[in-house]
This record gives C-alpha cells, structure tokens and sequence, in this order.
C-alpha cells in the first residue's frame, strides 16, 4: 500500500496544474491532501475525482484550511474529526484502510510573532491524546514544524519564528514519544540535510533549495516492520510543498 500526502496549496488550484499528470506517474492507493480550501458548496462543483472514496474535512472559514484522503482501496470506517473545544478549520481525516487508521493532518499555523502559539500548543495537545487513542496509525500531513536544526535551511534566523520555535519543537518530540510513532523518513536518513518539503514562493527560494521539512508520514512503531520504502517527492511541482510517500507492505 502506497501512501502520499500533499499540501496542495488548493486543490482547484492544483487540478489545473498538474495533478492529472502526478496521478498517473505515481498512482497513489491512498492520497492525503492538506489545504484543500473546499467548501461542500466547492465540492459539489469540482466535479468526480478518480477516487472510488473520498473523504473531505472542510473550514467553516470559506478557502481556508482542509483535508482529505482519496483511496480506491475499501474504507472501513473514517471521516472527518472535530477535536473538542477547537474551531472548524478541517484540519483532520481520519480513513481505517488495511488494519491501518490514516490520518491526513493539518497542524496550525503559530502565525507571525507567535500570535497563535498558545492555541497551536493546545491543538498539538488534543491531537497527541487523540492518537493515542487509535491503534496502527499513520498520520501523514502538514504538521508546520521543522523537528530540528537540520530540517530547515537557516535554523538560526528562524529560532523565534512559526514553525520552529523551541515550544513547537517540543509538542513534535512529545508527540513522537507520546504517542510511539516514527518519523520514518528521517529515522532512515539521520544525517541528510538540505532536503526540504516546503519552500517559499518568494525570493526563488526553491530554486535555491531554502526551505523547510514540515510535511511527515509518522508511523505506529507496531508498523515499523511493513515500512519498505519512504521518500520525499521534491521533483513534484504544483504547489509551495512537494509530495511525500511512504510504502507498507
């Protein structure tokens, strides 16, 4: 089973690009896309996805936020989950493939000067403890924190930014321990640097490699075992963020 997760950076925006052609080249069984920015309203006038099941988290803030997982495998159970105590922003799908529970995540930006660190702190909270309630969990998404140093271009100038505060930094290690799950990609590439899942449009900063690693595929250490393969699909275009895939056997 071969998992993807791709922030699409909007996912109407994305299928007039090249999202036809990524489908082709990768056929992904199961697909998890963040930042959707799709409405039910939205969805109706997408038209049909070549996915036998689609399940859509949406905001109730219209063109922001959302997530999703598209599969032609069976789905035994899943849909879109609110967090108690959290606004609708569609941030988590949830979709029990295989004996596996698939999470598509999307982790809440800190904002500029930290504005939203104490609500993100508290998302990353609820979350962990939701996890641990699932067994068998792969939680594939946008999580907006670079982990450590080596994850992000220039570790220095963006020690008090979103995304790598010290505070964001330790929810991400909590949650890794907490909850035993793997960040396998790294796990198997301990010393990689320069490799990067996101990018800002400005300044030619994919071009120029400046970026940051946010976007992960954790794993139940009950998994690990299934795991053959995990990659990061830099060369995929189409959005600020590239792919990222892992395969279970």
């Amino acid at each position: 089973m071969r998992i993807f997760s791709w922030n699409v950076n909007g996912l109407r925006s994305i299928m007039s690009k090249n999202f036809e052609g990524f489908l082709e080249e990768y056929s992904p069984d199961v697909l998890c896309l963040q930042e959707t920015r799709m409405t039910p309203e939205a969805l109706e006038k997408l038209g049909e996805l070549p996915f036998k099941n689609a399940l859509f988290s949406h905001s109730d803030k219209k063109g922001y936020s959302g997530t999703a997982i598209l599969t032609n495998l069976d789905v035994s159970d899943g849909g879109e989950i609110l967090m108690d105590g959290h606004p609708r922003e569609g941030r988590l799908t949830r979709a029990k493939i295989g004996g596996c529970n698939i999470f598509s995540v999307y982790a809440p930006n800190s904002q500029h000067a930290l504005a939203r660190l104490k609500y993100r702190m508290k998302w990353d909270v609820d979350f962990r403890c939701l996890v641990k309630s699932f067994d068998n969990v792969v939680a594939c998404g946008d999580f907006n924190v670079a982990h450590s140093e080596i994850d992000l271009a220039n570790p220095e100038e963006n020690r008090l930014n979103a995304g790598f505060s010290d505070e964001e930094r330790a929810d991400f290690s909590e949650l890794l321990d907490g909850a035993c799950l793997s960040d396998v990609w790294r796990e198997r590439n301990p010393g990689a640097s320069g490799e990067y899942t996101w990018w800002s449009y400005r300044f030619g900063a994919r071009r120029k490699n400046i970026g940051w690693r946010i976007d992960y595929a954790l794993v139940s250490r009950t998994l690990l075992e299934r795991v053959a393969r995990a990659e990061l699909l830099q060369k995929v275009e189409g959005s600020d963020h590239c792919p990222i895939m892992i395969e279970l056997r």
